[in-house]
């Protein structure tokens, strides 16, 4: 029996319902309630953006590794200078406290919209039960730190949603990101996987991929006499203290420098393969035209070398539509993959609970979504071989088709 098979029967009662929920947001219920418990800190990555704004207005830089601005507890500040300029005259309006509480104003919806987008929100190729897996290997601090990240993370979520109608708000959203955290460029990806021709959807992306590295080059080139603060901070805490859950977590742990050609390299391999994936199993798994741009947003966060916690919202329905693609390559295949996603989700709730930490929960999770995109989409491509075999056997039928844009 597969595991959705088992699952959908399991929750068939409001009350086991009720218990496979809680069970898998043990880790963030946990988490938070601790520091309520507690009364840990909150928000300190905005208070982070909050100090730096208030610090360069003064014409200070704003790259201490040990920040102190009144009132607040900030963690060390990591974007670019512009960035922190940009919020200078909000912090002068209304103070380091006021933007504070405006902030967590605004923050609260913000959680709700990507948790009801991560679980609630309708979506046949996605059932719930495996999209709440994902949040099992999240901590609370994911939403108690405040990171500016989440927002944006909205932003284009909900950009994504108008997407048919027009692709310049969500391209202008995503290099906006990018001016934020450059890895927010990844979002793009979701352009190559619209259910569209093959050549439009190229051009679309090339264009937007370019405009993005412009705007980047841009902010280099363009960050004033505390440039160089900057990237001794990103040297410090974004190449060497902080890789994420994702590719350069992989590279860390081999003992490579994440800024090392060999690691910049295996990314460049890696996201070629990821990318490719995401397009087999857009193309041959059966989604819809909108599945196909949520499963773009969750493909995007695979190819952010720099992944972190609290990315994974967006992955949620990618992973389930991941383990949906399994279906029609058979019982057994859908059985076995259905059952390592949950396989995976349940012992990163028991190790949360055990408190091992050893088992790096995040991580091993993105590797697990990361191998199954592969094998998956290899097992598609192969049930597919016919087909491309013809294509090979006589391709001008192909291209001509691709030139008049009907593939």
């Amino acid at each position: 029996m597969d595991a959705l098979t088992w699952f959908q029967r399991f929750t068939s009662k409001p009350s086991n319902r009720l218990i496979f929920v809680l069970f898998f947001l043990i880790p963030i219920l946990g988490n938070i309630i601790s520091r309520l418990a507690k009364r840990r800190l909150w928000l300190g990555d905005f208070d982070a953006l909050l100090c730096a704004a208030h610090t360069i207005r003064l014409g200070q830089s704003p790259y201490s590794l040990n920040p102190t601005c009144a009132g607040i507890h900030p963690t060390t500040f990591v974007y670019a200078p512009q960035i922190a300029h940009a919020f200078a005259p909000v912090e002068q309006a209304l103070g380091l406290i006021g933007t504070r509480w405006v902030f967590a104003i605004l923050y609260l919806p913000v959680i709700i919209f990507l948790a009801w987008y991560a679980v609630c929100k309708p979506m046949t190729a996605a059932p719930w039960h495996f999209r709440l897996m994902p949040l099992a290997a999240m901590v609370g601090s994911v939403i108690s730190c405040g990171n500016i990240g989440l927002v944006m993370h909205a932003m284009a979520i909900l950009a994504a949603f108008q997407i048919k109608r027009s692709r310049l708000p969500f391209i202008a959203v995503v290099i906006l990101g990018g001016l934020v955290k450059p890895t927010f460029l990844t979002y793009l990806v979701v352009l190559l996987l619209e259910h569209r021709p093959i050549v439009a959807r190229v051009r679309s992306f090339m264009l937007a991929a370019s405009a993005g590295i412009a705007a980047l080059v841009a902010l280099l080139l363009m960050a004033g006499p505390f440039g160089p603060d900057w990237h001794r901070t990103l040297d410090t805490i974004v190449i060497l203290q902080q890789p994420g859950i994702g590719f350069f977590a992989a590279t860390t742990a081999l003992g490579l420098d994440t800024a090392s050609l060999v690691a910049l390299a295996g990314f460049g391999v890696f996201a070629v393969l990821m990318t490719s994936g995401a397009l087999v199993l857009a193309e041959w798994s059966g989604l819809t035209t909108d599945e196909r741009i949520f499963f773009g947003l969750g493909a995007a966060q695979l190819l952010n070398p720099r992944l972190m916690d609290y990315d994974m919202f967006a992955l949620a329905p990618f992973a389930a539509m991941l383990v949906m693609a399994a279906k029609p390559l058979g019982p057994r295949v859908f059985a076995a993959v259905s059952w390592i996603v949950s396989g995976t989700a349940g012992v990163c709730v028991i190790t949360n609970i055990l408190e091992i930490r050893t088992f790096y929960r995040a991580p091993v999770t993105v590797c697990v979504y990361s191998l199954l995109l592969l094998g998956i989409a290899g097992l598609t491509v192969w049930r597919q071989r016919e087909r491309i075999r013809g294509w090979f056997r006589n391709p001008l039928p192909v291209w001509q088709d691709i030139l008049d844009q009907r593939f």
